[in-house]
């Protein structure tokens, strides 16, 4: 009998791990799902589709990733159902594939297959309507192809004091994964605690390292470190302690590196917004122009049109964030360079020949990047940005400067005066060459620095309606929209047509919404979700003080720049090479 292999269990909304029900499954007239036991409940006439986020199959992508050449799909349950499959393509009518009536009464559930030779792209999908009462306890996509290779996946996840979301990941994984006898030797788990604040019974089932804290690029590497050291493992798993992951993502992420065609293929999971899940904050990033831009971003994952259009193909991904990159260890050419934290992984996927691949149903959940910015996260940002245009050969002197004048007139016009000093700090730090990252490796220095910036920015808690939302902005005219260029935003203008009183109101972001806080002595930034936010008000002397100290090390910067590119890319070899994190982390495989 030819041995099956599972390529996509449906996921169905449970309380393990939480996930909006239409990102699993659109429900008909009728239709329930009982969350505790993760099941389906139809009365007779029911329906329920699994065009989804989570249950959605992409041809396309499953053909171009793998050599899986045959597909079933195997319904378990009870009653009667008329299975349809069903395919959405952009632009054309709905297509049915194949619709039969079955009754998965007994434990193995029943196996359809599917004309998966004829499928090349859209959205292959089941929809089940009940001719009876019926109950669905689960499905799965199978294969008879034959495994194209043997993976051993050592998952990494780096840690420091976040306990409530490290510790709830550690035990999803140990009962979905590591007991479970379909990977028993096939997946462990390491957990790099760059905090040192985890204990072995906490941890149990995981490989507990305490390490020194040199951020995510030191905590990453030391489990790179393991996992190469030990010889057993294929592929390796960077995840985050602070991105939620459901275990279905790391499955699907191992079935892809089983039937992988190229042992190059590297999967990039997408970040969905914890705020509201249905928001995609990423599907993979690029780096061009020396900015890292998100791919697909702020695109509906309920829609079934916003669906295929992150499928297909289109502009690749530069590179896999590491709340969720899978890759093969063997293909792994440069460690990560010792950023601490920021622009390491974006630096791991140009150093590397991956073929970084995304697809729907594998992702996390995080809070939003905009949500997080303050001047911390902005001198990690541009001096990690900064080093690596100085490392690429592709990013012109035309392309750095506009990447530091546009982060530093960002903050300076948002009146975010910690975070435009900030970025003063990250060329300074930047133009001191290559010894300067071995001689804070820890950021200790740095971040010391940057603690009374941040307190200039800091969200505290604000009093805001239950239904609050920042108004749209009405459509700004020419001349106004001229004005505020001329006159820097209003920081030209005389006081007397500025305005006092209560403060603007505008949503926390990378930058201020300029056309509405012109004029606007006061502004509050706020993060509505989470109830913060913080007041910036506008300083004309802070402002042109400031600017005039940028503008002083920037052409400093830019008389430095060639000799910075040749110290930079001459220092990159050996500063992401495996023996520099071998004198890093002596010892370490023990």
């Amino acid at each position: 009998m030819t041995q099956t292999s599972v390529v996509q269990r449906l996921v169905l909304p449970g309380t393990g791990f939480p996930v909006p029900e239409v990102l699993c499954v659109r429900l008909g007239k009728g239709s329930t799902i009982d969350r505790e036991t993760e099941r389906l409940m139809l009365p007779k006439g029911g329906t329920v589709s699994f065009d989804t986020f989570y249950n959605g199959l992409s041809p396309e992508a499953w053909k171009r990733m793998t050599v899986i050449d045959t597909l079933a799909f195997c319904l378990r349950g009870h009653g009667s159902f008329r299975l349809e499959v069903r395919l959405h393509r952009a632009g054309q009518p709905d297509l049915l594939l194949l619709g039969q009536e079955v009754r998965p009464e007994c434990k193995d559930g029943v196996t359809t297959e599917l004309p998966w030779a004829q499928i090349n792209d859209g959205l292959l999908y089941i929809r089940l309507e009940a001719l009876t009462d019926a109950v669905i306890d689960g499905g799965e996509f199978t294969t008879r192809t034959p495994a194209a290779r043997d993976v051993r996946l050592g998952i990494v996840i780096t840690h420091f004091n976040r306990k409530p979301y490290v510790l709830p990941a550690i035990r999803r994984i140990r009962e979905g994964l590591l007991n479970s006898l379909d990977y028993a030797d096939k997946i462990s788990l390491i957990v790099v605690d760059n905090s040192q604040t985890l204990t072995p019974e906490e941890t149990e089932g995981a490989i507990l390292l305490p390490n020194r804290n040199l951020g995510g690029s030191g905590g990453f590497a030391r489990g790179l470190l393991r996992l190469s050291d030990d010889g057993q493992y294929t592929h390796c798993l960077f995840m985050d302690d602070d991105a939620s992951c459901g275990i279905e993502s790391i499955r699907r992420a191992f079935v892809l590196q089983t039937f992988a065609r190229n042992q190059e293929l590297a999967i990039a999971g997408a970040l969905l917004s914890e705020t509201d899940p249905c928001l995609l904050l990423e599907k993979g990033a690029t780096f061009t122009r020396g900015c890292a831009r998100p791919l697909h971003f702020m695109r509906d994952m309920s829609r079934v049109d916003d669906l295929l259009a992150t499928e297909r193909t289109g502009e690749p991904p530069g590179y896999g964030a590491w709340w969720f990159f899978c890759f093969d260890i063997r293909k792994v050419r440069a460690f990560p360079f010792p950023f601490f934290v920021r622009g390491d992984d974006i630096l791991f996927g140009l150093t590397n020949d991956f073929q970084i691949e995304t697809l729907n149903g594998i992702a996390c959940m995080g809070e939003d990047f905009r949500f997080k910015e303050n001047p911390t996260t902005r001198y990690l940002g541009l001096r990690s940005a900064l080093a690596i245009a100085l490392m690429m050969p592709d990013v012109t002197r035309v392309q750095i400067v506009r990447m530091m004048l546009g982060w530093m007139l960002s903050s300076l016009l948002s009146y975010n005066y910690g975070s435009a000093q900030a970025i003063l700090n990250a060329i300074r730090d930047v133009m001191k060459g290559p010894s300067f990252w071995l001689a804070d490796m820890d950021a200790a220095l740095a971040r010391a620095e940057l603690a009374p910036l941040n307190a200039m920015e800091k969200l505290v808690p604000v009093s805001l309606p239950a239904d609050f939302s920042v108004a749209a902005d009405e459509r700004e005219s020419r001349l106004r929209h001229l004005t505020r260029i001329v006159t820097l935003n209003g920081f030209l203008l005389p006081g007397f047509l500025l305005r006092d009183g209560s403060p603007v109101t505008d949503e926390k972001s990378f930058h201020g919404t300029y056309s509405r806080i012109f004029r606007h002595r006061k502004v509050l930034y706020v993060c509505a979700p989470a109830g913060t936010g913080y007041v910036a008000v506008y300083d004309r002397k802070r402002f042109f003080r400031l600017l005039a100290a940028f503008l002083r090390i920037f052409f400093l910067f830019m008389l430095r720049e060639s000799a910075l590119r040749r110290s930079y890319r001459k220092a990159l070899p050996d500063m992401t090479a495996k023996a520099f994190w071998r004198r890093i982390y002596p010892g370490s495989s023990a």
